[in-house]
């Protein structure tokens, strides 16, 4: 059997099915019938993991498998039922407080009681050759992630929301939505439908950095308390190098996504530390969690250019070792900013 052309091949195929066999540690691949240049494509999209989206997945809205590579990050992949129910629970609990803020426009009509958004599929912007996403919606106006403080968190209520200082400049305010409930189960016959009461406004700016700090934070004043979602702690001790980590937000203006198979590379500076997480733009302003203790340790803030062309279609720019990681502020910037509640 002649080998098979590259132009041929379904490379997003092939690297999904390598996924599978090695994930699962099956018989020897037969993989005569593929070029080598084929296989070395599909084989270098699969390396990719410190600024991939290898790393990104969806968590089930339900049951207790984790995901093979979001087991990945945990550093084992034979978790019982039990234990791995615990971990999602723990991974579902983390991205409760997580929001998306994008432009009012992008609201839609209301049906129902709900928003149907404006979103397109992601394919029609970003021709990534990981394609796993390339058939969820997006919001093309996205302005960045953001997520939920709170002074007593145990409490499961607040009005204050954290996200980057350059996602949202102060003539932005009176434009700009939140909601922290698109995720997949938002997603209906390919539309998005969000709850009027899940859409929030900001009335006010409660802090900000300074113009020129690099630390890029704010606090916002949401229109009404969020109420019923678990808020995480902020961390009372800055993060240590080669300690695990995961971040949630919304890369690309996709439905959440939870990436881990991360550690912090480089914690020396005060204000700030770098972790070789999978974030796009559309991230800004994502919580980096403690991957053991699940507190709040850091927000992201910037990293290296995404995507480059390669094979017809985008790989992310960055493989293995050969990038330094995101840049992501220490929560202890802007911790004595949230207020103590009124009652």
């Amino acid at each position: 059997m002649p080998p098979t052309d590259l132009r041929d091949v379904d490379l997003g195929s092939l690297l999904r099915e390598l996924d599978r066999r090695f994930t699962a540690a099956a018989a020897p691949v037969d993989l005569s019938g593929v070029s080598s240049r084929a296989l070395t494509a599909a084989l270098l999209r699969r390396m990719v993991s410190v600024h991939g989206s290898n790393d990104l997945v969806n968590l089930p809205a339900c049951g207790g498998e984790l995901p093979p590579r979001l087991g990945a990050q945990f550093g084992d992949l034979d978790l019982d039922a039990g234990r791995a129910a615990d971990v999602l629970r723990e991974l579902r609990a983390d991205e409760e407080g997580v929001a998306i803020l994008f432009d009012r426009a992008e609201l839609g009509e209301v049906v129902d009681g709900h928003y149907v958004l404006r979103t397109r599929p992601l394919r029609e912007h970003f021709d990534l050759c990981d394609d796993r996403f390339a058939r969820e919606p997006c919001l093309p106006s996205a302005r960045g992630s953001g997520f939920l403080v709170a002074r007593y968190p145990q409490r499961r209520r607040s009005r204050w929301l954290v996200t980057a200082s350059h996602c949202i400049a102060p003539e932005q305010l009176a434009s700009t939505v939140v909601t922290f409930a698109f995720d997949l189960e938002s997603v209906q016959d390919g539309a998005v439908r969000i709850a009027v009461d899940e859409v929030y406004e900001l009335r006010a700016e409660l802090s900000r950095c300074a113009d020129d700090d690099p630390a890029d934070w704010v606090i916002f004043e949401l229109d009404r308390e969020v109420e019923g979602r678990t808020i995480r702690p902020l961390a009372t001790e800055p993060i240590a190098a080669l300690r695990p980590v995961h971040i949630a937000g919304h890369p690309l203006g996709l439905p959440r996504k939870l990436a881990g198979n991360a550690v912090v590379r480089d914690s020396s500076a005060a204000d700030h530390f770098k972790a070789n997480l999978d974030a796009y733009g559309g991230n800004s302003g994502s919580p980096i969690f403690d991957s053991e203790t699940h507190a709040i340790v850091g927000l992201l803030v910037s990293g290296q250019e995404d995507l480059m062309p390669s094979f017809g279609c985008k790989l992310d720019q960055c493989m293995l070792d050969q990038c330094p990681g995101e840049t992501c502020t220490r929560v202890a910037l802007f911790a004595d900013f949230v207020p103590y509640p009124e009652s």
